[in-house]
């Protein structure tokens, strides 16, 4: 992915590169400043294969970390700004980071987490002093390029390691599909440490198109940068797209540069395309996990119109739907697990070879999610794996919650589900068996769930009950059971 920002650099030196508040940087002095750093993450130690983490805002010191972590040849590992210090220990302690680049706005939770390697503050950052050698790129397609961290079903983060060349093609399919160029710029409010951002930084930097980071999803402030900075494109999860063409200057605001807005992570309601229908701009969605890059399916910007499609296989791509239990491919209509082959898919989960060979079968992805494909090659998802939890386009794993929740004291049994919610599509709710007598409340269990996960991961409703939750012969909680103690719970 660093060679682009070389290309861009010498055939477009002062086209632009990424903006964030004031800052305009051009692809000439990102290249110099990707030097610079990459010339001080050597001077600390930092070499080929190295795990390299960065812990910061949106910002255009996050991209230089990331394209000068592939500079030096190591591997770049994006940390959730969300997280809880124990999930931060975790990841760190899990694929042996070497070095953390962040900021001083993350002091307190660096600190809190026990944390014991060499930090890079972006307040000591190199300066341009003339004595930085330049480089060329030491990353090589086929090498490890990125560790992504995503909730595992076993109620622990995994860590999917992409080569270089999964961002390659996946950047790919966004340039044929949605056509990007060196004349767009796209504003998006998504943190570049998701496998989302992540994925709209390499098309960005493969196409030579702006990147505008927004400062905050403020439907008031993105209406208005687009505005501002003439937009071509727009990228943001259902949510953000929703509360846009909510918002009260959505008919008044100048939108006439503004020709995409994609989205994906959930389901996209038909009266939300129609909206931006209406206002000339084709609103198209995408199906993808952080095992293929964030890449999967893809409704193309001429078929925005096929209300409850998920879309086509990307076009480096293959994509099918086999029932679970066999493996056969399914007929037209009918519903089974989505699978994807391509070289976009993961090399796996870090140090995690049976996870990886369960997931990864004679070349196919199996996602988990369920989903049906028509007669004109068109997927729909009809369903997720049974534990995920979709809210606000962010991904939340119930054993990984349901395992704090019992590590509560007085707690004897714990179920999390999704609850729908106008605003986040689902939230994440509970249900609490806790020891007769003992001092348990639901402020008190969100509390606790606050202090070590990600806030979006926290319950927003516990439930406490009195008696043993239903079982099946296994010993496993059967969800749907516990779901008749929350009232209307998907």
């Amino acid at each position: 992915m660093d060679s682009w920002v070389r290309k861009w650099a010498t055939i477009n030196a002062q086209g632009m590169a990424v903006s964030h508040r004031d800052e305009r940087v051009t692809w000439g002095g990102l290249d110099r400043r990707v030097d610079v750093l990459a010339h001080r993450l050597r001077d600390l130690g930092v070499g080929p294969g190295d795990r390299v983490g960065c812990l910061m805002n949106n910002c255009v010191e996050f991209l230089e970390t990331l394209h000068a972590v592939s500079r030096a040849g190591a591997v770049f590992v994006p940390v959730n700004v969300r997280y809880a210090p124990p999930e931060l220990a975790f990841a760190a302690e899990h694929v042996g980071m070497s070095l953390l680049v962040t900021e001083a706005h993350f002091d307190s939770l660096v600190e809190r987490s026990g944390l014991d390697l060499p930090l890079l503050r972006k307040e000591e950052w190199p300066v341009d002093d003339g004595s930085a050698p330049r480089s060329e790129p030491a990353a090589r397609w086929g090498d490890d390029g990125f560790l992504l961290f995503t909730s595992g079903t076993t109620g622990t983060p995994r860590a999917v390691l992409h080569a270089h060349e999964a961002f390659m093609w996946g950047s790919m399919d966004a340039i044929l599909i949605h056509a990007y160029t060196n004349e767009d710029r796209l504003v998006t409010p998504l943190p570049l440490c998701y496998t989302g951002g992540m994925n709209v930084a390499s098309s960005l930097a493969h196409s030579g198109a702006e990147l505008v980071l927004a400062e905050s999803a403020e439907p008031g402030h993105l209406l208005e940068l687009i505005a501002s900075r003439r937009a071509t494109l727009f990228h943001g999860v259902p949510t953000m797209c929703q509360r846009l063409a909510d918002h009260p200057d959505w008919a008044a605001s100048d939108l006439s540069s503004l020709r995409l807005a994609r989205t994906g992570g959930a389901p996209v309601p038909a009266a939300l395309m129609e909206a931006y229908a209406a206002r000339d701009i084709a609103l198209t969605q995408g199906y993808g996990l952080s095992e293929s890059g964030g890449t999967g399916l893809t409704l193309p910007p001429r078929e925005s119109h096929r209300f409850g499609k998920a879309g086509r296989p990307s076009f480096y791509l293959e994509a099918k739907v086999v029932d679970p239990e066999t493996g056969e491919e399914r007929r037209s209509g009918e519903v089974g697990e989505i699978l994807l082959r391509g070289r976009q898919l993961m090399r796996g989960y870090w140090n995690e070879p049976e996870a990886t060979a369960a997931a990864i079968r004679d070349g196919w992805l199996w996602t988990g999610d369920l989903g049906t494909v028509d007669d004109e090659g068109l997927f729909a998802i009809t369903g997720r794996s049974k534990e995920l939890i979709v809210t606000g386009g962010l991904n939340v794993y119930p054993a990984e919650v349901e395992h704090v929740l019992i590590a509560a004291e007085g707690v004897l049994e714990a179920a999390v589900m999704g609850s729908p919610s106008e605003k986040w599509g689902e939230e994440v709710v509970a249900v609490v068996v806790a020891e007769s007598g003992a001092p348990v409340d639901e402020a008190g269990l969100i509390a606790f769930c606050r202090e070590r996960l990600a806030d979006y991961k926290c319950p927003k409703r516990v439930v406490l009950s009195q008696e043993s939750l239903t079982r099946t012969a296994s010993g496993k909680i059967i969800k749907r059971e516990a779901a008749k103690r929350l009232g209307s719970v998907a």
